[in-house]
């Protein structure tokens, strides 16, 4: 395995609702993965991001009220309007356990709803 493979925080399939915030234009999308770091997302931002762009994120978990709200930053660009966004805020304890719970429960297939 090469250095730049290894990832802090392992990614778990999972789809989540997620909004994305820039220049105060809102987009709905979905998480293709998740990790406690950050997020694989699809969507149709126009104009299409870059890396080092900087969005506002509300990430829904269902076992929440509200959704995670961060800032996010663009680290890498994929095809068919994917994107991987980094944390760049911390996320408060109860979310990040929140999502942490949730992660674990996508990675070993239970019943998520």
């Amino acid at each position: 395995m090469q250095p730049s493979d290894k990832r802090k925080y392992e990614r778990v399939e999972t789809v989540l609702a997620i909004q994305l915030e820039r220049d105060g234009a809102i987009v709905e999308g979905t998480t293709v993965n998740a990790s406690l770091g950050g997020v694989l997302v699809r969507a149709h931002l126009e104009p299409a991001p870059h890396i080092g762009d900087r969005l506002a994120i509300a990430l829904t978990l269902p076992t929440l009220t509200e959704p995670v709200r961060a800032q996010a930053e663009v680290r890498w660009i994929g095809r068919a309007g994917e994107f991987g966004l980094q944390f760049a805020t911390g996320l408060r304890a109860r979310e990040t356990w929140a999502l942490g719970q949730w992660l674990e429960r996508a990675r070993k297939g239970q019943k998520l709803a």
